[in-house]
């Protein structure tokens, strides 16, 4: 191959390279943007409703935005009544994750025994409320078992 043709398709696909990447790049932002607007209207909504539930039980829940290691995220630390602090912090979060191709949304629990995950979720929009609050219940109702052994 002539070395003007291989400087030209270095140059082809280098920019279709550049050009795939920034496609990655506005798909990931859009994806997080569309977590993000799921987070204030469908997630953070239940977590508050179970937060103030946990407080009249005597609890000191607390919401946390982009706390977690991948963000964006939305978390509930559980502030388990009588739980010391070096047992780390109770939680259940949402992040949107890239292990793959496609960033998804990711539902776990941190809780000692070591954290696990709980759901995945292609889309944000797939997130409704009733699965948030189910989850989440769930996930406490795990938390509390793991505190009282």
């Amino acid at each position: 191959m002539r070395d003007h043709s291989r400087h030209r398709l270095a140059l082809i696909t280098s920019r279709y390279a550049a050009r795939q990447q920034e496609k990655l790049a506005g798909d990931r932002r859009a994806f997080d943007d569309a977590f993000r607007a799921v987070s204030g209207e469908v997630i953070r909504p239940v977590l508050e409703e179970i937060a103030s539930e946990l407080r009249s039980a005597g609890h000191v829940p607390r919401i946390a935005l982009d706390e977690e290691p991948e963000a964006p995220s939305i978390a509930l630390e559980l502030g388990i009544r009588g739980a010391s602090a070096s047992q780390g912090a109770d939680r259940i979060a949402f992040s949107v994750i890239q292990r793959r191709e496609a960033p998804e949304v990711l539902a776990y629990l941190i809780v000692r025994p070591p954290p696990m995950d709980l759901l995945r979720f292609a889309s944000p929009a797939e997130i409704t409320a009733y699965q948030v609050e189910q989850l989440v219940i769930d996930a406490i109702e795990h938390i509390f078992a793991c505190r009282s052994v």
